[in-house]
């Protein structure tokens, strides 16, 4: 094998042009950097729930009820990734029953979100995961 200086010698010396296009490839790399780093301000994934579909034919007491309660930090939060199932949400709301006196959701069987999700606008009005619903029904 060839010493690498003798094998490289026939592309000349450091000079003014080498010196040039390091320096304009080098500025290049800032723009990349802040490119990168948009991904943490365009992709936070904001407070969510499962959607229920405005066509669901419940009455508003069963809608608030429609989404069981999760521990998240310490405190109850509407579950993320599971609701209730709006077939016998709706056969509730029908018969005139009413959430947690007349039927113990609890026991109710659950579904994943069928729907997509309601987002929270309180820190973002929009964000990637918003726009392209890229939540999956395991988060």
């Amino acid at each position: 094998m060839r010493d690498y200086e003798a094998a490289t010698a026939f592309l000349g010396e450091w000079g003014r042009f080498q010196r040039l296009v390091f320096f304009l490839l080098s500025a290049s790399i800032v723009p990349n950097g802040f490119n990168g780093m948009s991904a943490v301000f365009l992709a936070g994934t904001p407070e969510h729930r499962c959607a229920v579909p405005r066509g669901a034919n419940l009455s508003g007491e069963w809608r608030n009820a429609s989404i069981p309660l999760e521990l998240r930090g310490g405190r109850a939060a509407p579950s993320r990734c599971r609701r209730y199932r709006l077939a016998a949400l709706a056969n509730f709301s029908a018969l005139g029953l009413r959430p947690g006196s007349d039927v113990e959701l609890g026991s109710l069987e659950q579904e994943p979100c069928l729907d997509g999700w309601e987002y929270s606008r309180d820190v973002y009005r929009s964000t990637i995961v918003t726009e392209v619903q890229l939540l999956l029904a395991s988060t």
